[in-house]
């Protein structure tokens, strides 16, 4: 493929990257918008103010939760919250309490609500976020709602957000209508990630992948399922299933943990270098990715060991985490863009989406920090939605990158092919042709096989020319040829390799193979007497002589075909005399 055509391609896939990006992102927005108007629009009562807020012997009135920040909470910190229900909540209603990392009792009018999580913090084991729903008893407005909270961890939160009461009767669609967009792109993620490992087990079932190839593709599938459960899972959206928090955010960190493993292992070179400079290149490259492959995998297992065996929280290794997450972006993006200036990259549009989807990450990870370690809001102010929408495009740009790459290759191997197929097929008759036949004869005498072969002569093709011309004498040749490949079936390798000879060779797998063989042989010039040539005078027939290698008389196959060959000419002699 020339510069100009493959610059054109890439400008191509270029414009589609663009176009399915906005298509994408403008379905999200629309869809998302439709279902929020055909909605009641969430909440009936967002409960931010008027609250009296109790914490470490230090008491506040008038609390407006949305701007009110807590200074250094350690475990065990004790928040009380007490507020008066409005008058007007509807009859069926359904109180959300949001949770970070805190166990909770609610209290209405000083009577057990509802508590989560008190046991796990007497066991000093790690806590959930998320949120809890709690159905209101009938007649609620009016009541104190008291709320006691318990820090599972030190930072556990510097804000809380603030309760929300909802329509019980259509709670999770309202909730879920509010999440659409998220939900949409999670799903969009973990759907095209199952995808794609169904066309990589597909591509290495047919053997089109090699090793590297399908380790890369693999990786990418599971980096998309990987974020799309990380974003189901962060914003909340295991609640609308279950009310098990615990094991949603287990799924949280242990997906967001394994991105970036997935991420490097996309990242592994595919043998592009073609020159050895190249593969001594790429095979540093491998070892350098396979070791920070590695070193991410024994974090992960000593993180979920020390979750799991010593309670540990898994937030308290999100710092750890985000060092290794930024090291594998920084040298990602590095590699990429260096590839770039020496022009050694053919897949430009990969690299493009690598060093995005890495500057993106890298924001969001330096947001999240500053939000967690030095904002008053603490990482309740945190979303993901860079992130989200440049893991769409770098999703979706190496899809498509690799179907451009793959129709090119596919395009590329049916070209060979035909190539291939014109080299070793005869024009005229379709069969192998001498050159595919010495291949044929090196591959028989390599592979040791018993055969048989029968050498052939066409009688009467000079006749058929003299007479008939030389086109009538094609269609004779070729007529013959459809009769050989009817006669024997399909079995065995026939092939021209001359004017007027073919040879057949059939490589035994039973004694009855050979009896068949010599059936065949024995009723051809029968079947080829009433084959209509299309002229009276032309009746066809051949000479033929065959070889057992069971015989042990030749050294090889080119060998047994010369004496198959003196057989024929014995039987020409024959046929010749009793005319």
């Amino acid at each position: 493929m020339s510069e100009k055509s493959a610059g054109k391609r890439k400008q191509s896939v270029a414009r589609i990257l663009i176009v399915a990006f906005i298509c994408v992102c403008s379905v999200m927005y629309s869809w998302n918008l439709l279902v929020k108007l055909g909605t009641d629009k969430g909440a009936t009562h967002v409960l931010n103010y008027g609250w009296n807020l109790k914490f470490n012997s230090q008491s506040y009135s008038g609390v407006d939760l949305r701007s009110f920040y807590f200074d250094k909470i350690k475990r065990g910190d004790t928040v009380e919250l007490s507020c008066t229900l409005p008058e007007n909540i509807p009859f069926s209603s359904e109180l959300l309490i949001p949770i970070h990392y805190y166990d909770i009792r609610a209290y209405l009018d000083g009577e057990i609500l509802f508590e989560a999580d008190t046991d796990r913090f007497e066991a000093n084991r790690w806590l959930g976020s998320g949120f809890y729903t709690v159905d209101l008893p009938p007649a609620s407005y009016g009541k104190v709602l008291k709320l006691v909270m318990r820090a599972g961890e030190d930072k556990a939160f510097t804000s809380l957000a603030s309760p929300e009461i909802w329509r019980a009767a259509s709670f999770y669609q309202d909730y879920a209508a509010i999440k659409t967009l998220y939900i949409a792109l999670s799903f969009f993620f973990i759907v095209v990630g199952m995808a794609m490992i169904i066309m990589a087990l597909a591509q290495e079932f047919r053997g089109t992948f090699a090793f590297a190839d399908s380790v890369r593709f693999c990786s990418l599938s599971l980096l998309a399922m990987a974020f799309g459960i990380w974003i189901f899972t962060g914003m909340n959206l295991t609640e609308i299933f279950t009310k098990d928090i615990i094991s949603k955010v287990e799924v949280n960190y242990i997906s967001f943990f394994f991105i970036p493993i997935f991420f490097i292992g996309f990242h592994f070179e595919s043998g592009r270098f073609k020159d050895e400079k190249g593969v001594r290149q790429a095979r540093r490259r491998n070892i350098l990715f396979g070791t920070v492959w590695l070193i991410g995998l024994i974090y992960i297992a000593i993180v979920v060991y020390r979750h799991y065996f010593l309670s540990e929280s898994l937030r308290a290794h999100l710092l750890i985490a985000h060092v290794y997450d930024a090291f594998v972006i920084l040298l990602l993006v590095f590699i990429r863009c260096y590839d770039l200036y020496k022009g050694q990259n053919n897949h430009q549009i990969s690299s493009y989406a690598t060093i995005m989807t890495g500057f993106a990450a890298l924001i969001d990870i330096v947001r999240y920090n500053y939000f967690y370690r030095l904002s008053p809001r603490g990482s309740a102010g945190f979303t993901i939605s860079v992130t989200c929408v440049v893991m769409i495009f770098f999703v979706l740009s190496l899809f498509f990158d690799y179907m451009t790459t793959t129709i090119m290759d596919a395009r590329e191997e049916e070209r060979i092919g035909l190539i291939s197929k014109l080299a070793y097929t005869d024009s005229l008759t379709g069969l192998n042709n001498r050159q595919a036949t010495e291949r044929f004869f090196d591959s028989i005498d390599a592979s040791g096989d018993q055969y048989i072969a029968v050498q052939f002569d066409l009688n009467d093709l000079k006749k058929a020319n003299d007479t008939y011309g030389h086109e009538e004498g094609d269609k004779y040749i070729a007529l013959f040829a459809e009769t050989l490949k009817s006669v024997f079936e399909g079995k065995g390798y026939i092939a021209r390799t001359g004017g007027d000879e073919f040879i057949y060779v059939m490589t035994p797998k039973a004694e009855g193979d050979r009896r068949w063989v010599q059936s065949r042989l024995k009723d051809l010039n029968a079947i080829l007497s009433n084959k209509d040539t299309g002229h009276s005078g032309l009746r066809m027939s051949t000479a033929f002589g065959s070889y057992d290698s069971i015989d042990n008389e030749a050294k090889d196959i080119r060998d047994g075909l010369r004496i198959a060959d003196a057989r024929m000419y014995e039987m020409k002699k024959e046929m010749k005399a009793g005319r």
